[in-house]
């Protein structure tokens, strides 16, 4: 199976419709700082989202929070076919706030389980609005003047309600198996106490683990390994940092828990493609 692995930048916003063939089963990693809502008309694929496994199949709706590392496995299909929309906070938040409703990002986030399946009702509602800001854009990845953005904003507004109507309050309990039980509490380990050392030694004492099962059930289920999800967690709130504040360099590697600068700088040039300065300048442009 081809596996690659990303930071992917996007844009404020923008919306993309696809038709494609899969001829051979492939796995990308990546996270970005959008959210991100994808209608799957024609799909077989597996999303592994910060400690849930959903498989994805026709007519799914799914939701992505900011910055969430995200391992999609594709099967192969010959008729692969989605709408897929990226936003920024900072894109939709004035909207929310004239309508005294910027708390739904944070539900949406919230919400345990992060997929619906759609009815034929739902599926027609939901395609409508797609359909909508597709057009709004003139079938482009942007709108092209305030107009065409009013009309995006008013249908993701639409949009955001209807996912958030959608998304059931709690994960479906029978999905959940033993080892996706044990990867959840490894993965909230690490949420919790990346900022602090962490070995595979100290890991596997603290979830009362074999060493190298917890290792290799890892890897299974997430695609990464231990110590690179840890990587990949601490660059995350890098990024966060690099771009909502003004922190020094050398506190915010502190932070998030590299014990030098130049590990810390090889790490976020390595999952980010550029150096955490040119990250800061980058995101500080737009």
């Amino acid at each position: 199976m081809e596996k690659k692995l990303e930071y992917t930048r996007v844009p404020d916003f923008r919306i993309s419709y696809s038709e494609t063939r899969i001829n051979k089963a492939t796995s990308i990693h990546h996270h970005h700082d959008t959210y991100e809502i994808v209608l799957f008309i024609n799909a077989d694929l597996q999303i592994f989202i910060k400690d849930y496994e959903y498989k994805i199949n026709n007519w799914n709706l799914f939701f992505i929070n900011e910055y969430d590392i995200h391992y999609i496995m594709y099967n192969a299909t010959p008729n692969y076919i989605r709408y897929v929309i990226h936003f920024k906070r900072d894109y939709i938040l004035p909207a929310l706030k004239a309508l005294n409703m910027e708390g739904i990002l944070s539900q949406l986030a919230s919400a345990a389980y992060k997929k619906t399946h759609l009815n034929l009702k739902d599926r027609t509602e939901i395609l409508a609005l797609f359909e909508a800001i597709h057009k709004a854009t003139g079938y482009g990845h942007e709108p092209y003047d305030e107009t065409s953005k009013a009309r995006v904003l008013s249908n993701l507004v639409l949009l955001l309600i209807k996912l958030r109507e959608l998304l059931q309050p709690e994960k479906p309990s029978e999905l959940l198996t033993k080892n996706d039980i044990f990867v959840q509490k490894v993965i909230r380990y690490i949420d919790e106490n990346f900022a602090k050392p962490i070995t595979l030694a100290e890991l596997s004492n603290s979830l009362y683990a074999n060493k190298y099962y917890l290792c290799h059930l890892f890897k299974r289920k997430t695609g990464l390994t231990v110590m690179d999800y840890v990587q990949h967690r601490r660059v995350i709130e890098a990024q966060k940092l690099l771009k909502d504040t003004d922190k020094d360099i050398i506190s915010i590697y502190y932070e998030c828990g590299f014990n030098n600068v130049q590990h810390f700088y090889r790490v976020f040039k390595k999952i980010s493609k550029i150096t955490p300065y040119q990250y800061r300048k980058l995101h500080r442009e737009d």
